[in-house]
C-alpha cells in the first residue's frame, strides 16, 4: 500500500502524468503490446548494442596494447557514463531538496510548539 503523502505527491501527480492514459487502458482492458509507447531510436537495443560493441572494441584494442584482459566495467563505464553522471546530479538535488524540505518543517513545527 502506498504512503497517502507520497501518493497525492504534486511533483507525481505532474511528472507522470504522460503515464494517466495508459492507467485508464489498463484499468479497462488487459494491456497489449500495441498500448505501449514506441521507443526513441537512440533507446532500441540494435543502437545501444553498437554503441557498446563500439566501446568494448576500444577497450580490447586498449587491453592488448597494455598486454592485460579487456575489462567490460570499463566498457560499460566509458558509454554510459555522462547519462548517469546526469541522472545523479538530479538524484543529488532530489535528496537534498528532501533534506532542507525536512529541515524546514522542523524548524517550523518548533516554532509553533513554543508559542
Amino acid at each position: 500500500m502506498c504512503d497517502l503523502y507520497i501518493c497525492d505527491s504534486p511533483f507525481l501527480l505532474i511528472f507522470n502524468r504522460w503515464l494517466n492514459p495508459l492507467f485508464k487502458i489498463g484499468h479497462k482492458q488487459r494491456l497489449e503490446e500495441d498500448d505501449m509507447y514506441s521507443m526513441l531510436p537512440e533507446d532500441r537495443s540494435q543502437h545501444l548494442g553498437e554503441e557498446l560493441q563500439g566501446y568494448w572494441d576500444q577497450e580490447v584494442l586498449r587491453a592488448e596494447r597494455d598486454a592485460r584482459e579487456p575489462s567490460l566495467t570499463k566498457a560499460i563505464i566509458k558509454c554510459h557514463w555522462k547519462s548517469y553522471l546526469v541522472l545523479g546530479i538530479f538524484i543529488l538535488l532530489e535528496v537534498k531538496a528532501f533534506i532542507y524540505c525536512a529541515l524546514i518543517f522542523t524548524i517550523c513545527r518548533s516554532f509553533k510548539i513554543r508559542g
